[in-house]
Formats: structure tokens, sequence, C-alpha cells
């Protein structure tokens, strides 16, 4: 779980870098915002956290991922306008998504005490 969110914030600050070089950013989440870096700190450190074997890591952990694939279907559209949809643009966007969606799967999986393993 936590390789996973590492991975998607990996992907999303190197969209955020891209979308600065492309003067395509959203100019209230910019790499010189601190509403990114702030996100990017939290993110990272739930990353950090999902490491954590304790339930109120493990429900705190899931919070954030409910809260993130909130953002991500109801409010990340309103600002994914024309500009931004670039093919790196959607292919973010998908593949962050996707991830956030494992993540959260592997938690409740783990907050279950399910343990994942071949046959």
């Amino acid at each position: 779980m936590s390789n996973v969110l590492i991975a998607a914030f990996t992907l999303s600050v190197g969209h955020t870098v891209y979308a600065k070089v492309e003067g395509i950013e959203d100019p209230t989440f910019t790499v010189t915002t601190p509403l990114a870096w702030a996100f990017y700190v939290v993110g990272f450190g739930s990353a950090v956290l999902a490491r954590r074997a304790g339930r109120v890591a493990q429900v705190s952990v899931l919070a954030y991922l409910a809260a993130l694939l909130w953002i991500s279907v109801f409010y990340y559209p309103t600002t994914f306008g024309p500009q931004q949809q670039t093919t790196f643009g959607w292919f973010e966007n998908d593949v962050y998504v996707g991830l956030l969606v494992t993540a959260t799967y592997l938690g409740v999986q783990r907050l279950r005490r399910t343990t994942l393993t071949p046959q």
C-alpha cells in the first residue's frame, strides 16, 4: 500500500512540474504554491503512515484516501480544462486515480486482516 501511494504521489509531482514547464498549470496548485507543498507533504506522509500496522493509522490513511477519491471524482474535473487535457494529463489523471483506488483496496484488505497471497 505504501509503495502504491509513493508511486501515485511521485506521478502527481511529475505532472505538477510538467504543467509548470508547459504553462498549463492550475494557478491555485503550482510548484510554488504552499497548497501544493502541503498536499505532497501530507501525501508522502500518508505513504509512511501506511506502513504502520496500528488500526488508527490504517483508518486514518483510508479516510485520507476516501477524501482524495472524492476530490478526484467531484472537484478535479472542474479544473481539468481543455488546456490541461494533454496525453500526459489524461495518463496522470487515470493512473493516479487508479493507484489511489488500488491503495484503498489494499488498505481495506489490511484493515480486515485479509492476507493477499497467491494460491
